[in-house]
């Protein structure tokens, strides 16, 4: 994914060249829709869905000119949301055993296919029955790449993560095991859940438990749907998003409350206020205990205990104030500059595993505080960001954290 990287990092070229009027009444859908023929389940109905419904639905709508603006629980780069969920669904009682999709727009799960002596265990490399909940998180990469072009591949991976870390959010709140399954092929998977070459999986997720019965191939494909209403893709960035594994590792134990998931919205209007009962400090601490494999520089803005610097592992690398330079570093994002803090993201490897978990990182770190809001930034110049940190890992994901 070496190639990758330089492909979609951003310089000040690209920038002057890629920036520009955006017409918003081009955008293309951000929610799927299948026919409203078919059975569905209304959010709130079903209560073993209620953990789910928490990690993906609209907190709010707002109008802006022509459009609907929708706010949904989990954030997105650019609000563009190019993502989609659907559950298998077997051995609950009252709910009929099949695959559903995820309707946030329409607050509702379609049954997609019933399910009997068949299933999308035998998809997923299992030869037996799983009862309970399988959650399917795709990806709709023209969503994004419709405003960002080619560093949508970044935005697409750092979205999921947040989508994934929404789940497992809800999931400990509701008191749900979780499990990653990965081992089975993304194509063939794909084509058994009706998703063609505009949509593909990239993490499956087991809320259910093995039986001793046997499971059959599904019956047919499922119905597929176009994710948008339309697409103007070359392609290219699909190709290289179903070449990559799904998510193998095990997400970050996030302890929250509902009250706070559904509070939580990406904050830029920061006030130049200093966090109070040594918050900076909790933080610097969960960045060096619970963040393996990635490693995470904190930069500080300074107050009466903390001193304005670079810090790794809670160790201050170099002293100094660095508001100005950061902000133009991070494409000239000025509302950094009353935040408190920058946390930035990085790795080794470079890859959609490693994306995925930054973002999951970034939505812990959000989830897990009422001191203070926080907001993911994707947009800055890599080399620069680099060189600023004296790192060569890759940097996957930035992250400003103020009152």
């Amino acid at each position: 994914m070496h190639t990758q990287y330089e492909k979609t990092s951003l310089t000040k070229k690209e920038v002057a060249t890629f920036g520009g009027y955006i017409d918003w009444n081009t955008q293309p859908s951000i929610f799927k829709q299948y026919p409203s023929f078919l059975f569905s389940y209304s959010f709130g109905e079903i209560e073993e869905f209620h953990f789910l419904e928490l990690s993906r639905m609209i907190t709010s709508k707002e109008q802006i000119l022509t459009k609907l603006y929708y706010k949904l629980s989990t954030p997105s780069a650019g609000n563009l949301h190019p993502l989609e969920l659907y559950i298998q669904v077997r051995g609950i009682k009252g709910v009929i055993s099949g695959i559903y999709h995820v309707d946030a727009k329409m607050s509702k799960f379609v049954l997609l296919q019933e399910i009997e002596e068949d299933g999308l265990e035998g998809e997923l490399g299992l030869s037996c029955k799983f009862e309970g909940i399988i959650a399917i998180v795709s990806c709709v990469p023209f969503r994004s790449e419709w405003k960002y072009g080619v560093r949508a591949l970044r935005y697409c991976y750092l979205d999921a993560g947040h989508q994934i870390a929404a789940i497992q959010a809800s999931a400990t709140i509701y008191q749900k095991e979780m499990t990653i399954l990965s081992e089975f092929d993304v194509k063939s998977f794909n084509f058994a859940i009706g998703l063609k070459d505009e949509e593909t999986v990239c993490a499956v997720i087991s809320f259910a438990k093995e039986t001793e019965k046997k499971v059959k191939p599904l019956k047919k494909p499922l119905l597929h749907v176009s994710p948008t209403d339309y697409s103007d893709s070359n392609g290219d960035l699909f190709e290289v998003l179903q070449k990559q594994p799904v998510l193998k590792s095990e997400i970050f134990p996030i302890n929250t409350t509902k009250e706070q998931i559904l509070q939580r919205r990406s904050a830029r209007k920061f006030e130049n206020v200093p966090f109070k009962n040594g918050e900076i400090e909790r933080i610097m601490h969960t960045l060096t205990k619970d963040v393996y494999p990635l490693v995470c520089y904190s930069i500080l803005f300074g107050d009466e205990k903390n001193e304005a610097g670079i810090y790794l592992n809670s160790k201050l690398l170099q002293k100094g104030e660095y508001k100005d330079r950061l902000a133009g570093i991070l494409v000239d994002q000025l509302f950094i500059k009353n935040a408190q803090m920058i946390v930035v993201v990085t790795s080794k490897h470079f890859s959609a595993e490693k994306l995925m978990l930054a973002g999951a990182l970034v939505h812990k770190i959000a989830l897990e505080s009422s001191e203070f809001k926080s907001t993911g930034i994707g947009a800055f110049y890599d080399k620069k960001l680099q060189d600023f940190l004296g790192t060569e890992n890759y940097i996957l994901y930035v992250c400003a954290l103020g009152k």
